[in-house]
């Protein structure tokens, strides 16, 4: 199990949870690291991939090691950009989905980080957010 050191700015890895594993990243704003890491998932190439919502940007990291593999987004309302994505998640076609919370969006990328498509849009309707 992952989870969110929120005010350490990093991950730690719990495992059954309780037995404390290691953690990886630490406040910043370079490759390895996070500020206000919000949901984390793993692809099925076995990366652990995180929305670093303060940062902008997805970061994907080995779940072997926690080595540093890619990051892609910047601050934006852009296709591609990020207003605080909060969540991310991983479908079956490996596709990255991520929450794009102030932007009211959800975003979805390829596994390298190209941009698909965006749907969604500020407000109380459907198909809104």
């Amino acid at each position: 199990m992952w989870r969110s050191l929120f005010r350490e700015r990093r991950y730690g890895v719990v495992r059954d949870g309780a037995e404390f594993v290691r953690t990886f990243g630490s406040l910043g704003d370079g490759d390895r690291n996070f500020d206000s890491p919000g949901g984390v998932c793993v692809d099925g190439n076995n990366h652990i991939v995180v929305a670093d919502t303060k940062n902008y940007r997805i970061v994907v990291v080995s779940r072997s090691d926690g080595s540093f593999v890619r990051t892609f987004g910047s601050q934006g309302a852009a296709h591609g950009q990020f207003d605080e994505p909060r969540d991310v998640c991983v479908n079956a076609r490996g596709l990255i989905i991520v929450a794009d919370s102030l932007n009211h969006r959800v975003q979805m990328f390829t596994r390298d980080g190209t941009f698909v498509r965006a749907f969604g849009s500020e407000g109380a309707a459907h198909g809104q957010f």
